[in-house]
């Protein structure tokens, strides 16, 4: 899988360990210069209070709940997510993200990045 050059840090919000692992490796192998993950929406949410990602791909349903708390905070600081999920999210704020379906290939995630960062 090619890069996408630097896509700078990108924060995962994945309560799946495995999946979490195999994200990062496919935005590592993209460009991403680190990853931040959290498996918790209330640890994301405090990260977030003193720091910024690049982008962020986010799972909708997590640990500790639903995370439109962490959508609506990257939508409020201008990050650019993902919604990386296999259930419809009605949620309006998850639309203003781009949407990837769980499980994703590497090359699925690479275009998906592509139209979000156009």
């Amino acid at each position: 899988m090619n890069s996408l050059g630097n896509i700078g840090h990108v924060l995962v919000l994945e309560d799946e360990p495995f999946i979490s692992l195999d994200m990062e490796e496919m935005l590592e192998s993209l460009g991403a210069t680190s990853v931040t993950t959290f498996d918790a929406r209330a640890d994301a949410m405090q990260w977030l209070d003193e720091n910024r990602p690049d982008l962020a791909i986010v799972d909708p349903r997590v640990n500790d709940g639903f995370c439109a708390d962490v959508a609506e905070r990257l939508v409020g600081a201008g990050v650019p997510f993902l919604v990386y999920s296999g259930a419809e999210v009605d949620e309006t704020v998850f639309q203003k993200g781009g949407w990837l379906d769980k499980p994703t290939m590497p090359e699925t995630l690479k275009d998906s990045l592509k139209r979000l960062l156009s």
